[in-house]
């Protein structure tokens, strides 16, 4: 019976072996030079070759018990290392941090490169929503101020609507929201965004999405369902991306007008008489014709009152009959003098409430400390009496700038979905 081999000897041992075994040194002096056993050495010197060995048998890790778990939270969205590692904890899990990062990187990795299949909606089923940042505006001496593109792409037809802003404020997303309603004729069932602090918050304990209350009670108010773009998976927003890149590249760098004032209505114009009657790469369709298609599947807007819950910028009436917004001052009835109004900023416009009336309509002005008068607000208005100043005195501002005014009921016609 042959006898078994009390160790397994490498390679490079085995070798080490029969070298000295072929210069002649004993086997005895062998064993005492290298120390193994007389048994093992005559057992590979006899064998002639080095050993073979089978797969080792993986080590089990503290993290394999949850890999199931972590496989799931990926596919709900959840890739912050943090958030699993603390709902890891509170299942058991003793490992570390570093343990969890190393089984999270090729998956990171594999999102990014991953070939990606187009998805296409059904009509009226979704739309995407992105700011973007198209340039500056000079302001003199130095200054400028950043101004965003605002971009609603239906994906089915691929209709856009492009309007510009000086911030990114709620409430002036919120308008400009309601204003694509306007003119796309109705509103998708839902609309995804990216991780805009305007909308998003952030994650729960349980990496459950928290969006911005008045933002989700917005969306109730329309009927549609908000959805955020995927952590790691960009190419889910595509057409806004793409949307965005569009509106820079054909629109911002063509522009030929001087004034900001015009740059709004100029962006409106370009969207519906050149980017929304191209034929379009991906669909092979003329997007005006395939809008047409997909507006019966839109929620109806007709009849519906805008949302009416934004909060506006609460100022107090000067003594001299005016009310400042953003370095700019703009008139009110002088009746209103020192009394509360609230300012509410909507795509240019500027509608002033007192005690839930409006009682003033601006257009905003693109300048800085311009003063912005409406004649009717001031008629009648008496003069300071002459004599010691009085802290309750009225002061008329003679030779102020007037702006064009338009009628109000333009405006209740854009409210009913008319066109301006």
């Amino acid at each position: 019976m042959r006898e078994e081999v009390a160790i397994l000897l490498r390679s490079g041992e085995v070798n080490e072996l029969e070298t000295l075994h072929r210069e002649g040194v004993s086997i005895r002096t062998i064993s005492r030079l290298t120390g193994f056993d007389l048994k093992t050495i005559r057992h590979y010197l006899r064998e002639g070759r080095p050993p073979r060995y089978g797969p080792r048998a993986p080590r089990p890790r503290k993290l394999d018990p949850f890999r199931e778990y972590l496989e799931g939270r990926l596919r709900a969205g959840v890739w912050n290392a943090v958030v699993l590692l603390r709902e890891l904890k509170e299942r058991g899990y003793t490992g570390g941090y570093s343990m969890l990062l190393e089984f999270l990187r090729p998956r990171r990795r594999a999102a990014r490169e991953v070939a990606v299949r187009r998805f296409e909606t059904p009509p009226g089923q979704q739309a995407q929503v992105d700011w973007g940042h198209l340039g500056y505006l000079e302001e003199g001496e130095g200054k400028r101020r950043w101004v965003w593109g605002f971009v609603l792409t239906l994906g089915y037809s691929r209709a856009m609507v492009a309007e510009i802003a000086l911030e990114q404020r709620l409430e002036t997303l919120l308008a400009l929201h309601e204003e694509a309603f306007r003119q796309l004729g109705g509103v998708p069932k839902e609309i995804l965004y990216d991780r805009m602090k305007t909308v998003f918050v952030d994650l729960d304990e349980r990496g459950e999405i928290r969006w911005h209350p008045l933002f989700l009670d917005f969306a109730d108010w329309w009927g549609f369902v908000p959805r955020l773009c995927p952590a790691y998976r960009p190419q889910t927003k595509g057409k806004v991306e793409s949307g965005i890149k569009y509106v820079k590249g054909n629109f911002v760098c063509g522009w030929q007008g001087s004034d900001f004032a015009s740059v709004p209505a100029g962006l409106r114009r370009w969207c519906w008489e050149v980017a929304n009657q191209r034929v379009h790469g991906t669909t092979g369709r003329v997007i005006a014709e395939a809008l047409a298609q997909e507006q019966p599947y839109l929620l109806p807007i007709t009849g519906h009152r805008h949302y009416p819950f934004v909060p506006g910028v609460r100022r107090r009436v000067a003594r001299d009959a005016y009310v400042q917004y953003r370095t700019n001052r703009y008139s009110v009835p002088w009746e209103l003098a020192g009394a509360p109004v609230a300012v509410q900023a909507t795509e240019g416009r500027l509608d002033l409430y007192a005690e839930g009336v409006r009682i003033a309509v601006h257009e905003e002005h693109p300048g800085r400390h311009q003063l912005v008068t409406q004649p009717a607000h001031h008629q009648g208005m008496p003069f300071a009496p002459t004599g010691p100043p009085s802290p309750h005195k009225l002061h008329l501002q003679l030779g102020a700038p007037e702006v064009e005014v338009r009628p109000l009921a333009s405006y209740e016609r854009w409210s009913e979905g008319g066109q301006p």
